[in-house]
C-alpha cells in the first residue's frame, strides 16, 4: 500500500517539472528525472524491506502464538495477564498479550528451576539411599555367609551327635546286657535250695539215698544226698535275703544230711526252753559255700 503512494508522488513531481519549464530548462528536467528515478529505486528498496519486515513479523507472530500454545499446556501453569501492562496505551491488546506470554515464560522458568531443584534433591536422596542399600546388601551377604558357615557347623555337630547317640545307644545296650548278665549271675549265685522232710519221704522222692554195706553187726549205712538232685523238688531262696528256715515238729529234732556245716546254724529256744522251730543261718556265705542244696531230715 505504501509502495503505491510513493509511486504516485513521484509521478506528480515529474508532471510539475514538464509543465513549468521550456527548452532552457531541459537540462534541469533531465537531472530531475534522474533524481526521480533514483528516488523511485530507493522507494522500491524501502518497500521491499518493509515487505520483508512484514513477512518476518507475521512469521514471528505465528511462532509466538505457537510458543504460547505450547506453554499453555504446561502442567501447573497459571494463565494470567499482569495488571501493569506496558504498551502504547493501557488498552493495547498486543502489550497485554506480550505481557501475558512473558508471564507464562517466567512461570515456566520458575517451574523448570523448581523441577531441577527437585531432581537434585531426589538424586541426592537416591545417592544416600543407594549407599544404604549397598551397606544393607553387604550386611545381608555377611549374614548369609555366617548362616552358611553355621549350617556347615550344624551339619558337622549333627554328625557328631548322631555318632555319639549311636555310641551311647550301643554303650547303653552293652551296659544293660552287662547289668542283666550281672543280675542273672548274681541271682544264680545267690539262689540256693532247701528241703525239709522225714527220712522215708525224702528217700521216696529220690533226694537222699543210703550208701554203704552192713552184715549182721558189721558195716555201716549212711543217708547221703542223691548224686543227681532235681531243683524243682526243692524250695528256692536267696541266701542273703532268707536266713531263717522253719522246721516242722521242732521237738523231734532235725539233722542236716547235706554238706553244710551245722556250726553256722543256730536254733533259738522259746521261753519254756523248747526249740522254736526256726533255724537261723548266721553266716550265709560260709554256710552255703559247701553246697547250694540243703537237705534237712526232721523228726
Amino acid at each position: 500500500m505504501r509502495r503505491v503512494f510513493i509511486v504516485m508522488g513521484v509521478l506528480c513531481i515529474a508532471a510539475c517539472d514538464r509543465s513549468g519549464f521550456g527548452t532552457a530548462g531541459h537540462a534541469t528536467a533531465v537531472d530531475s528525472v534522474h533524481a526521480l528515478n533514483t528516488q523511485l529505486a530507493q522507494a522500491h528498496s524501502v518497500a521491499a524491506q518493509q515487505d520483508s519486515l512484514m513477512q518476518g513479523f507475521t512469521e514471528t507472530t505465528k511462532l509466538v502464538d505457537s510458543i504460547d500454545s505450547e506453554i499453555s499446556h504446561v502442567k501447573g501453569l497459571k494463565s494470567h495477564v499482569p495488571l501493569d501492562v506496558q504498551g502504547d496505551s493501557a488498552k493495547d491488546p498486543k502489550a497485554a498479550y506480550r505481557a501475558n506470554l512473558l508471564g507464562k515464560v517466567k512461570e515456566v522458568t520458575a517451574l523448570l528451576n523448581a523441577s531441577r531443584a527437585r531432581v537434585r534433591r531426589l538424586a541426592s536422596s537416591n545417592t544416600a539411599l543407594q549407599g544404604q542399600l549397598a551397606q544393607y546388601e553387604e550386611t545381608i551377604t555377611s549374614l548369609q555367609t555366617m548362616v552358611d558357615r553355621q549350617k556347615q557347623d550344624i551339619l558337622v555337630l549333627t554328625g557328631r551327635v548322631d555318632s555319639l547317640t549311636t555310641a551311647n545307644t550301643q554303650l547303653a545296650a552293652g551296659e544293660a546286657a552287662v547289668s542283666d548278665t550281672m543280675h542273672t549271675l548274681r541271682r544264680e549265685s545267690n539262689t540256693v535250695y532247701y528241703v525239709v522232710g522225714t527220712k522215708d519221704d525224702l528217700e521216696k522222692r529220690g533226694i537222699v539215698v543210703e550208701e554203704g554195706s552192713k552184715f549182721l553187726f558189721f558195716g555201716h549205712k549212711a543217708l547221703v544226698p542223691a548224686r543227681k538232685l532235681d531243683p524243682t523238688v526243692f524250695t528256692a531262696i536267696d541266701k542273703f535275703a532268707t536266713t531263717t528256715i522253719t522246721i516242722p515238729n521242732p521237738d523231734k529234732g532235725y539233722k542236716i544230711v547235706s554238706r553244710q556245716d551245722p556250726s553256722f546254724v543256730d536254733q533259738p529256744v522259746t521261753s519254756a526252753g523248747k526249740p522254736s522251730g526256726e533255724l537261723h543261718i548266721a553266716d550265709p556265705t560260709q554256710f552255703w559255700s559247701a553246697s547250694k542244696y540243703l537237705i534237712i531230715i526232721a523228726g
